[in-house]
């Protein structure tokens, strides 16, 4: 029997489930540093199941914005302006989200999958000039990280006005 690995997220209205598959994790909206941003960031998408009174209530897309330092060291994670998994939850439920987040940048195999994939593929493109491969040396260097995210490294920055 193969078992899948899914934590639950118990909101007030609802259970919001993640299943840990690939097809469930997407990583994209990938920026370099710039002169204005002394940082790379980019999106963790996760696809949720919503079970309200013991019935399935539909998916929903769920999103974490991570931002990493320069020197690659530090890594944010931060609340994104739309579809956020911190969006209308109380305090438990937000320490719930963390908790997920937490999980799926530290210990998630599924996760290291994806990076590992992207890496690979980001390996095989065809660039065709300086700036292509300078972009994708930048986003190379952010995925290979990702392969070692530590506990330590980790620091959470919501929006805590937020809370319903």
């Amino acid at each position: 029997m193969n078992m899948l690995e899914s934590k639950v997220i118990q909101t007030r209205f609802e259970k919001e489930i993640f299943i840990e598959e690939k097809s469930n994790i997407k990583i994209n909206g990938f920026h370099s540093l710039d002169k204005n941003t002394p940082f790379y960031e980019f999106k963790i998408g996760l696809d949720l199941i919503r079970i309200r009174d013991n019935e399935y209530y539909g998916t929903k897309k769920s999103y974490v914005n991570i931002r990493i330092s320069e020197d690659l060291q530090s890594l944010f994670v931060l609340e994104p302006d739309l579809q956020s998994i911190f969006a209308i939850k109380n305090k438990q439920e937000i320490e719930a989200a963390i908790e997920l987040i937490h999980y799926i940048l530290v210990d998630s195999q599924t996760f290291k999958q994806v990076i590992s994939e992207m890496i690979s593929n980001l390996k095989t493109e065809n660039l065709v000039n300086g700036f292509e491969v300078k972009e994708a040396n930048a986003k190379l260097a952010v995925l290979e990280r990702l392969l070692n995210v530590s506990n330590e490294d980790i620091q959470f920055i919501i929006r805590m006005e937020n809370i319903a």
